[in-house]
């Protein structure tokens, strides 16, 4: 198989329910940018060529979360569970499974997964005697897994199935490998995930029974620490989205510092992920930098300032408390 599958399938069809929004979980945004655009962007940026998007009854507004984004929409007919979202897209994979490639699945809400985490899964999938083969999903060890999937497993340290908390024993609850939803699904399960059934608490289809179908047919099931467990967070209600986004701005506040901007108070200032900064860059406590936003080598952001879509020309300096839009401020 080659480093990176060609496929992905995203699977976005949920309404989200405990947000308490009328607008679906998944375009809710982190950074500026929905969070299904960022599992999209993350899928190219890992080299995925072909992204299909799975969508339900919120199609019309993941449809336009991603206007400009090159994807490809299958629907989920009813909401019967992960399993089923994902049969959706059989016929939309077919092509690339008869090929022998593998497929990407990932969470619409899972904003924080990043290129360099999908490269990694893709080369433990390319590991043992059956490389490409079965399944692989991204792990995370966390100190609080409720609400999470917990990994089972053997005697020898294998991945033995995938337990939802909702059908979890005390013993299995206790477990704090938890799965990060996040997996690589090798040409060889298509036809396991057909056959899943939905005897469980919640009486869905689960895409994670898949492991323990694997396991059964002698199929591998492979387990992929993540170096990063913050690259496995969703967001299931207004509380996750607001954790996701303090990760994400803690995260793009030290790659600007560690290119050479310097943030007077870093925890105060929020950005856009498009925003871009030149070195040297003075940004003062408070400063919100939105969409479409540039500033210039050694410009000065003074504090409390918000700008939109606004270019700042090398040298220049923004006053404190400027509130602005599509607007340039010369040195």
């Amino acid at each position: 198989m080659s480093d990176v599958p060609a496929v992905a399938v995203v699977l976005a069809a949920g309404q989200g329910t405990r947000m308490r929004s009328t607008r679906p979980k998944v375009v809710h945004e982190v950074a500026g940018r929905p969070m299904v655009g960022h599992v999209v962007r993350a899928a190219r940026g890992a080299g995925v060529r072909d992204v299909i998007v799975v969508v339900g009854a919120g199609e019309p507004a993941v449809r336009d979360a991603l206007a400009g984004e090159d994807v490809r929409f299958v629907r989920q007919a009813a909401p019967r569970g992960t399993g089923d979202a994902l049969a959706a897209a059989t016929d939309a994979v077919a092509d690339a499974v008869r090929a022998g490639a593998s497929t990407f699945v990932l969470n619409g809400d899972g904003a924080l997964v990043r290129p360099a985490t999908l490269a990694e899964l893709a080369a433990v999938h390319a590991t043992g005697a059956t490389p490409g083969a079965g399944v692989t999903v991204a792990t995370a060890t966390v100190d609080d897994p409720t609400g999470l999937g917990r990994i089972v497993r053997d005697g020898d340290g294998g991945v033995a199935r995938i337990v939802e908390e909702a059908d979890a024993d005390a013993a299995t609850r206790a477990v704090r490998e938890t799965n990060a939803g996040t997996y690589l699904l090798g040409p060889d399960v298509w036809p396991r995930l057909a056959a899943l059934g939905a005897d469980n608490a919640q009486g869905e289809v689960y895409l994670t029974d898949l492991a323990a179908a694997s396991v059964a047919d002698g199929a591998p099931v492979r387990a992929a620490p993540l170096t990063d467990p913050d690259d496995a967070a969703a967001a299931n209600d207004r509380r996750d989205l607001a954790r996701l986004e303090g990760i994400a701005q803690a995260r793009l506040a030290a790659a600007w510092m560690a290119a050479g901007v310097t943030f007077l108070a870093p925890a105060t200032v929020h950005l856009h992920d498009d925003v871009e900064l030149a070195p040297d860059v003075v940004l003062e406590p408070g400063v919100v930098l939105q969409r479409g936003t540039r500033v210039g080598e050694g410009a000065h952001v003074g504090a409390a300032a918000h700008l939109r879509g606004c270019t700042v020309a090398p040298g220049a300096s923004v006053p404190p408390h400027t509130v602005a839009t599509d607007a340039t401020f010369p040195a």
